[in-house]
Order: structure tokens, then sequence, then C-alpha cells
């Protein structure tokens, strides 16, 4: 039988899949990395808050990627589908040190996780940032394409990791310590275990009365 064949009906029939794969893959992207964090960081509603900020922040790299004159290719898809997987990693360092955090009040854990990890945060924030900067100088729409898409990616996951989340934690984040919990509980465990038993001790009463018995027979 015949059958014609041309280089660019690979093309074609990417363009054909593209918008409903992209579609599929990031919704199983999201589940994935809020699964991840319900199993990860030891407090459910960690879940409530990477959930919508995923969301929040992939639909942010989306309209970059729009007012920047891109639009849906090989490199950008590739690019989208990563920046799941990278922009949660701003979100998850936060939500760790907000839930270990040993302060009173949702002001004073954000204060705390904004001195202790915030500065983690940016410093890797501005190295990627950095290293993503020659790329500006290429003439090729590839590497133009993972210029743009990585610089957006950095400053949205930035400003969401160490503003708008820090901002939602000092509202309605839990009011919960993990960590110190964790603690008290090894305390008691300790304690419980450095106690004296009750038998022992009349064990040691009975042996010191019949030491004193026979002293002073």
């Amino acid at each position: 039988p015949f059958s014609p064949f041309f280089d660019l009906y690979f093309i074609w029939e990417f363009y054909t899949v593209a918008p409903a794969e992209l579609i599929t893959t990031t919704i199983l992207g999201v589940v994935a990395v809020t699964v991840i964090a319900f199993l990860l960081i030891p407090h459910w509603s960690a879940a409530l808050f990477i959930l919508p900020m995923i969301t929040i922040l992939y639909i942010d790299l989306l309209g970059v990627l729009q007012f920047s004159g891109l639009h849906i290719n090989a490199v950008s898809y590739v690019a989208l589908v990563m920046s799941i997987g990278l922009l949660v990693d701003f979100l998850m360092h936060i939500l760790l040190r907000y839930y270990e955090s040993p302060m009173d009040g949702r002001e004073a854990k954000v204060k705390d996780t904004l001195k202790t990890m915030g500065s983690s945060i940016l410093v890797g924030g501005i190295s990627t940032f950095l290293g993503a900067l020659p790329l500006a100088l290429s003439t090729s729409e590839i590497f133009t394409t993972i210029f743009v898409a990585f610089i957006a990616l950095v400053t949205l996951g930035a400003a969401h990791g160490l503003i708008l989340l820090p901002v939602l934690l000092s509202i309605i984040g839990p009011n919960v310590c993990i960590h110190h919990n964790h603690n008290k509980n090894d305390k008691k465990r300790e304690s419980a275990s450095t106690a004296p038993d009750k038998d022992e001790m009349a064990v040691e009463d009975a042996m010191e009365d019949t030491v004193g018995k026979e002293d002073g027979a």
C-alpha cells in the first residue's frame, strides 16, 4: 500500500495533540506535587496551600509567556511541564519551615520563617537568575524561549514564595508547631523511661528496713 511520508508530519502531529497533552500533564503534575506535599510536610493543611498556590503560579507563568510573544511549541511545552516541579520548591521550603517554627502566633512564625529560610530561597533564586542571564545574548529561538521561561519561573516563584505565601500564612496559617510537639513527646518518653519503678522502690525500702533491724539486733 502507498503511504506518504514527510518530515513535517511529526510537527503537525505535535501541534494536534499538544493542547490536550499539556492540559493533562499539568493537571497530573499539580495533583502529584499536592499529594507529595501532603505526605512529606507533617500537617494536612500544607496541601491546602500548595494546590492553589502552584495553580496561581502556573497561570502567571502562562501569562508571562503569552505577554512575551511566545507560543506553545516543543521548547515551551517542556519548560511548562518542568516548571511545576521547580516552582513548588519555593513553596515547600517556606511551608515546612513555618510548621517547624517554635514561635507562638502566626506573625511570629512567619517572621522566623523568613529570617531562617527566606535568605536561602532568595540566594537560590538570584543564582538561578544570574545563571540564565547569558541566554539573553543568544539569537536562537530555542534559547530565547528557555531564557524567558526560566526568568519568569524564578521571579514568580520567589515573589509568591517570599511575599504572597507568607502573607497568607500570617492571616490564615495554622498555629501549630510540629517539631516542637515531637520534642515534647520525646521528653515525655525520656522522663517515663528514667523514672524509677514503684516495685523497685518498694523492694529497696524493704531491704533497707531489714538491714536496719539486723543492725539494731
